[in-house]
């Protein structure tokens, strides 16, 4: 199957068929178990996940189960950071397979067109927070995807994974650097971290974007009850309200999940 043209970019179900043959060898590296995947709704949906190991797509795993149990017809589309579309190869690739540069107007349009949208809030903050704080979710105080959800009336569903984050050993964030070093207002970035990976060993800072062999841990993905979409009145006070209420039972919910998830597990990456 050849590339397809769509509003939306070159997404060619051939080549995700494709990506979930590939990824399945690493889907059962890491004994992936993906629960309720049936709360998924059909139509317009934001997904919403937590977020780690560093740059790696293992948060993203449970999408291969996804695409076994529902076919090709309901792609789930992925925002991602600026930094992961400098390579012309690889970016196509990532269109071919539905994951889009980061903006509310492209997100918008992935909804406005029927489709499934999944986003991770918390960024690199969440992705690279120490590996002590490996049961926090950490949406980073962002809101936008709520009050997308809000606007465009779309569910709300909690994907909450536990174990991703004992594939590498986050040291230290380094969030206090990042600031002095002015990486959020360059890049968009809340860390200089310092990491232990395979087959590295130590990186810091820019280093930690080089791929790594990651730790063979136990990866669990829960999808949650889908939060109906929540109606706001022209009022400005009355939006901020709501926007917050949702982000916070957001929030709560999928910290909730993992606390239960984390509670299961005897040993790190053993699981």
């Amino acid at each position: 199957m050849g590339w397809q043209e769509t509003e939306l970019g070159e997404l060619n179900a051939g080549i995700i068929r494709d990506a979930v043959d590939a990824l399945s060898y690493l889907a059962r590296y890491h004994r992936l178990e993906v629960r309720h995947l049936e709360r998924v709704p059909d139509g317009p949906a934001l997904l919403v996940g937590n977020h780690s190991a560093g740059l790696s797509i293992i948060d993203g795993l449970f999408l291969i189960e996804y695409y076994r149990q529902r076919g090709f017809d309901q792609p789930v589309f992925i925002l991602a950071h600026d930094l992961v579309f400098h390579l012309e190869g690889l970016r196509r690739w990532m269109g071919a397979i539905g994951i889009l540069r980061a903006g509310p107007n492209k997100a918008r349009e992935v909804l406005r067109a029927g489709h499934k949208l999944l986003v991770f809030p918390g960024g690199d903050r969440e992705a690279l927070r120490p590996f002590r704080q490996r049961r926090r979710v950490d949406l980073a105080g962002r809101t936008g995807w709520a009050r997308l959800a809000i606007e465009e009336q779309v569910p709300v569903v909690p994907v909450v994974s536990a174990g991703a984050h004992e594939a590498l050993l986050v040291l230290t964030q380094g969030r206090a650097l990042a600031r002095l070093l002015g990486l959020q207002r360059w890049f968009r970035i809340d860390s200089f971290p310092a990491m232990l990976c395979l087959p590295w060993g130590l990186l810091v800072g820019p280093t930690c974007a080089l791929p790594y062999l990651p730790l063979p841990t136990k990866v669990t993905v829960e999808i949650g009850a889908p939060i109906a979409p929540l109606t706001v009145s022209d009022a400005t006070d009355d939006r901020k309200r709501v926007i917050a209420e949702l982000y916070a039972r957001m929030e709560e919910a999928m910290q909730a999940t993992a606390h239960r998830l984390y509670d299961e597990r005897r040993w790190p990456v053993i699981g």
